[in-house]
């Protein structure tokens, strides 16, 4: 509470203060302050708080004073510049009234800045616009050659600070005058309107500069022509000339002639021409002229005005010349595209038929009459189908019409007819950029059937591939896979990824390789697959693998450098043909263990047969005693049995001998008639005994033969012995012989039974033998020691049906001698 009220007192001190003068103010507080302290009414905590608060009050009233001071100036200043806003507003409004006239607008540019302000407005009459976005689009609204005039000066304004007034026309009529200054950093652009003389004035102008800048276009075009272009006065003369009328007069340059005054027309050719102009105003016509030291006749064209005449020439030479070339080009066409079996036909841009080939007439069966007669498109369609050569359409005309779209189309068309006829064409229709259509017929059918038979035959070839048990894989010349069956990759134990077409042979050699016992066998493939050998060939071979199991190979050359591999299982067969082969070894073992055998036994045989046959003769000699009829008997029985029994060894011996091939013939010329004699005498008891009857028919050229005369008399022997053998009782035996060819043919034949087909070459085979129904089997030695003997000679022998009955054996011996020598010493 104390301290509240020392606040107040405080604060009635400094109110005090305010309003006393300073004089009096520093008096009256010194002798204040001294009774305050004297009468112990503050402490000098208080006077401290007293000094700070009377510092505070002084920096208070020091601020205010300043505030005071300020104000007073910015009211100062602020009523000056109201009074300049108050000027300058004036003057704006001065200027607004200026600018913003009717006739008359600005446009400006600050800097770079490509937002211009515009300021005043133009009227409708000028065929300005009003809204800014449409005004600022100058080539809108002007026309195309005061926009273009007017943006070239607006950019060298903006960029080069280049000037310029210019009259510019508005696409509604109106005239406008157009001023472009800079200021500073501003580019302004001002329209005036124009009206009266000075429109018509700013008009003329225009229209000077536009025909100024056409006569510079057109006169740039003359100079380029490439034809001779000329101007001269209402007196004749030249005053101007291009490079190309230049060039024809044998000058540089068009001044060089037209100050030399060089006439391209000689004088009868310039008579001519004027007098025409004189009646038409003009001349056209081809006259003669010489241009570059060459006569050539030009197209000459001259127009006669009030300001003279103006001409240019067209050399009709290298024209005619491209045209004759050009209908030459056209014709060969034409005869080209009559030669084609392919039916073409050209349409014009009017629809109408220009060209057709023979084809096209052949194929739709359409008269030349009518085809002469240039029918448009929509009837010939009618024709193909009146010839009824079209399949009927549900909606004829719509389909017509459709087809005729293609003439109204830029891009070919292309599509199948199938006709009435069964054939296929396909049509192609192409629009040509002169307008017209070609319209192409390729039949298609036979392609279509090849194409389906074909399709048909890669699918069974595809289903026989897959269903084949042999393995089959194509590569082709850069070794990647083409083709496989599913025995292939089983065989190989393929995965999906190395069985797909494309697969590299080196992607699948590491699966190939681990099956194969010899892995340089599939290195073999590999070469023979990806070799470039121009000269290649097919490889057959055998291959093993790990499981045992065996297969023929065969590497298949093909076209464009493809290679074809073939695998056969051939384990079983190799199988077979193992255990065939040892079978064989051990037959063969066999037979020459038997024919050991029976060597053996015969010659064991020799001895005591040939004691028995000594003895037998023994008894039957009257010195040792003489025998009763029934002992002789007895005796006869016994020699007759060792004589035979001493054949059959004999004929095993020679056999045994033969297979040896120790067996060797003494080779000369024999007389068969001997042989024959001697034969039938051995075997007269046997012919007797049974009425046989014998004929022998020799021819003369065929009576000798060269050989071995043993041999060939136990041939003779055994052939004779076996007719006899199995002919019946009072039967025929026949032996003759003759010549056919180079061979001597000697044969013998019975009235037997006869041999069945089936036995005609058993018949010659070691021990069969043939007998009739009352005599007793032989050995069965006798015809295969006739066959290995004729063998031996070269020779060979055959059986056959002998007329009704019997059988007849053919033996053929080569004739000349030395033929015989070297073949019986090959055998």
């Amino acid at each position: 509470m104390v301290r509240a009220a020392k606040a107040v007192v405080f604060a009635s001190i400094a109110m005090s203060a305010l309003v006393l003068d300073a004089a009096a103010q520093s008096t009256s507080d010194a002798a204040v302050l001294g009774g305050l302290f004297a009468g112990g009414l503050f402490t000098s905590g208080d006077i401290i708080l007293l000094a700070v608060f009377g510092g505070a009050m002084s920096f208070a009233l020091m601020a205010a004073s300043w505030l005071i001071f300020e104000r007073g100036r910015i009211t100062g200043e602020n009523a000056e510049l109201r009074d300049r806003i108050a000027d300058l507003r004036a003057a704006n409004e001065r200027s607004e009234a200026l600018v913003n006239v009717s006739d008359q607008r600005i446009v400006v540019w600050n800097g770079k800045d490509d937002s211009p302000a515009l300021l005043g407005k133009l009227s409708k009459a000028s065929g300005a616009p009003e809204e800014r976005s449409e005004f600022l689009a100058f080539g809108r609204w002007l026309t195309t050659e005061s926009a273009i005039s007017f943006e070239g000066a607006l950019r060298r304004l903006r960029s080069d600070a280049d000037a310029f007034d210019l009259p510019l026309l508005t696409r509604a009529g109106g005239v406008l005058e157009v001023q472009g200054r800079t200021s500073g950093g501003y580019a302004f652009v001002r329209f005036v309107e124009l009206g009266g003389e000075r429109s018509m004035l700013s008009r003329l102008e225009a229209e000077h500069t536009r025909l100024l800048a056409t006569f510079d276009t057109l006169q740039g075009l003359f100079e380029r022509l490439p034809m001779p272009v000329w101007l001269r006065d209402m007196t004749g003369e030249l005053y101007w000339t291009n490079k190309a009328y230049a060039s024809a007069v044998d000058r540089a340059d068009g001044e060089a002639a037209v100050r030399d005054q060089l006439q391209l027309l000689d004088n009868a050719e310039r008579r001519i021409v004027a007098a025409q102009e004189r009646e038409t105003g003009y001349f056209q016509g081809s006259l003669p002229a010489v241009v570059s030291g060459d006569r050539r006749m030009l197209d000459v064209c001259e127009v006669r005005t009030d300001a003279g005449l103006a001409g240019i020439a067209i050399d009709r030479g290298e024209i005619e010349t491209v045209r004759a070339m050009l209908k030459q080009t056209v014709e060969s066409h034409r005869q080209t595209l009559d030669l084609l079996t392919t039916p073409i036909a050209i349409f014009d841009r009017k629809q109408r038929l220009q060209f057709h080939n023979s084809s096209f007439a052949a194929m739709w069966g359409l008269s030349e009459a009518f085809l002469s007669g240039q029918p448009n498109n929509a009837q010939v369609l009618d024709a193909f189908r009146e010839e009824r050569k079209l399949s009927e359409r549900p909606d004829w005309r719509k389909w017509r019409d459709a087809q005729l779209e293609i003439y109204k189309e830029l891009e070919p068309r292309q599509e199948f007819w199938h006709l009435a006829d069964g054939q296929t064409v396909r049509v192609v229709v192409n629009p040509q950029k002169e307008g017209g259509v070609t319209w192409l017929f390729e039949d298609v059918t036979e392609r279509l059937a090849l194409e389906s038979n074909y399709n048909a035959l890669m699918q069974v070839q595809g289903e026989t591939l897959d269903h084949l048990s042999e393995a089959v894989a194509v590569f082709g010349p850069d070794g990647r896979l083409k083709l496989s069956n599913p025995a292939f990759v089983s065989l190989w134990r393929l995965n999906d990824g190395q069985a797909a077409a494309g697969t590299h042979i080196s992607a699948i050699s590491e699966a190939c390789r681990a099956r194969l016992s010899e892995e340089s066998t599939w290195q073999e493939f590999v070469g023979t697959i990806t070799d470039f050998d121009e000269q290649r060939g097919s490889k057959n071979g055998r291959l093993e693998t790990r499981d045992g199991s065996v297969f023929d190979f065969g590497l298949v050359p093909l076209p464009d450098g493809q290679t074809m591999l073939t695998l056969t299982d051939m384990t079983a067969t190799v199988n077979v043909e193992r255990a065939l082969k040892e079978r064989n070894e051990a037959l063969e073992q066999s037979d020459v263990l038997k024919n050991r055998f029976i060597q053996h036994v015969s010659y064991e045989l020799r001895a005591p047969l040939t004691s028995i046959s000594g003895f037998s003769e023994m008894l039957g000699m009257d010195e040792i005693g003489r025998l009763n009829a029934k002992q002789s008997e007895y005796v006869d029985h016994i020699s007759s049995a060792a004589g035979s029994l001493k054949a059959i060894i004999d004929d095993i011996l020679d056999l045994a001998t033969i297979d040896a091939g120790a067996m060797r013939l003494d080779i000369e010329p024999i007389a068969l008639r001997p042989v024959v004699d001697s034969c039938l005498g051995e075997l007269g008891d046997a012919i007797a005994a049974h009425g046989i009857r014998t004929e022998v028919s020799i021819g003369g050229d065929a009576g000798h033969l060269t050989g071995d005369p043993d041999r060939i008399h136990q041939i003779l022997h055994n052939l004779l012995a076996n007719a006899v053998a199995v002919s019946p009782d009072g039967g025929t035996v026949t032996i003759s012989s003759g010549v056919i060819g180079d061979m001597l043919e000697i044969a013998v034949s019975d009235e037997g039974p006869g041999v069945p087909e089936g036995d005609r070459q058993r018949i010659f085979a070691r021990f069969e033998s043939r007998a009739s129904a009352n005599r007793r089997r032989g050995a069965g030695l006798g015809l295969s020691i006739v066959e290995s003997f004729v063998q031996l000679h070269g020779g060979s022998i055959h059986v056959e049906d002998a007329g009704q009955r019997g059988a007849r054996f053919i033996c053929r011996f080569p004739i000349d001698r030395k033929t015989a020598v070297k073949t019986s010493e090959a055998a």
